[in-house]
């Protein structure tokens, strides 16, 4: 058993890959998210699903269809869920005391979205004192008014670059 390291999934939720408005390479990040858990499983590594508390009538409200994680992306006995209201799953709850009791030293973070979520709990980690693994290759965002999804993805890749350790899914070894 990989005891030491964790693999969190943030905001991996039914909403995110409606194919009415799916996140940019929806059908691949799926694929990439799916050969890291397997890799996890198969390492005995720790999972942790982080899922978003979205408000009334948002698409990832709770206990709606959208609200789900993924069922692609099958949870098991032993995975922690950690529900938030905010991008850090460190917020409001015992997450890293949790992960620091298991003995968790570093976290491989994948998810969702780029400049949101995935950003904060990469910075929030490190301030937890974890080492970070950002997969370069398993995060995703929409495009926005001013950049496109692939250049969000790049420029936050960029941003933590000299903090954390990239690496693309056909890299990890857990």
């Amino acid at each position: 058993m990989n005891q030491g390291t964790a693999l969190m999934i943030v905001d991996a939720q039914v909403n995110m890959f409606d194919p009415k408005r799916p996140v940019f390479e929806a059908e691949h990040l799926l694929e990439r998210l799916k050969k890291l858990l397997s890799l996890a499983r198969a390492s005995g590594t720790q999972v942790v699903f982080v899922q978003n508390n979205g408000t009334a009538g948002e698409p990832d409200e709770p206990r709606t269809p959208g609200w789900l994680i993924h069922p692609e992306l099958e949870i098991a006995i032993g995975d922690l869920i950690i529900q938030k209201t905010e991008c850090s799953a460190f917020a409001e709850n015992d997450l890293e005391k949790r992960l620091k009791q298991m003995g968790i030293k570093k976290l491989i973070i994948a998810g969702l979205q780029s400049e949101y979520c995935v950003v904060t709990n990469c910075e929030k980690s490190l301030e937890a004192g974890f080492e970070v693994i950002l997969v370069s290759d398993a995060h995703s965002t929409y495009d926005s008014a001013t950049q496109k999804a692939s250049e969000i993805i790049a420029s936050i890749n960029a941003k933590l670059r000299d903090k954390v350790d990239l690496w693309r899914v056909d890299d990890v070894a857990i």
